[in-house]
């Protein structure tokens, strides 16, 4: 995990290791307001088709297992689901995204199979071959 505002790369993808605040800012795909994206979504944020492609992951891989900072919480995610639904916001201001909004990132994917697909305080992006278990169950009660 990282203690930084960085995102973290592992596993299958071409690039690994830290994909910084300032180069996800810079990324195409930034909308200012992220609830005109993603529902229930707040601040600055930027499509993750941009940041997956930035990672490059392998042919093989097929998910991607999004973890807290901490690591205490998982999501295993279609590589596609994410590609195509998923928005990462993080900044609000022009500052970080404040840890109260799920900050310094905090991934939402407006069509995601269940709302525990929306992650805070994201720290790291695990590319894989095949799903990985999530932290939650997978009928959770929400």
């Amino acid at each position: 995990m990282t203690t930084s505002t960085g995102l973290r790369v592992t596993g299958l993808a071409g690039r690994t290791g830290n994909i910084e605040w300032d180069e996800i800012a810079a990324l195409p795909g930034v909308v200012a307001e992220a609830a005109a994206v993603a529902p229930g979504a707040a601040g600055t944020a930027v499509a993750m088709a941009p940041i997956v492609a930035l990672a490059a992951p392998a042919a093989t891989a097929t998910h991607c297992t999004v973890a807290s900072r901490d690591g205490g919480y998982t999501a295993s995610i279609p590589i596609a689901t994410l590609r195509r639904g998923g928005w990462l916001a993080f900044a609000l201001n022009g500052s970080p995204l404040p840890a109260d909004l799920g900050g310094p990132l905090r991934l939402t994917v407006a069509e995601g199979a269940t709302l525990c697909w929306n992650v805070k305080d994201v720290g790291e992006l695990r590319f894989t071959a095949a799903k990985e278990p999530d932290s939650v169950p997978e009928n959770p009660p929400h």
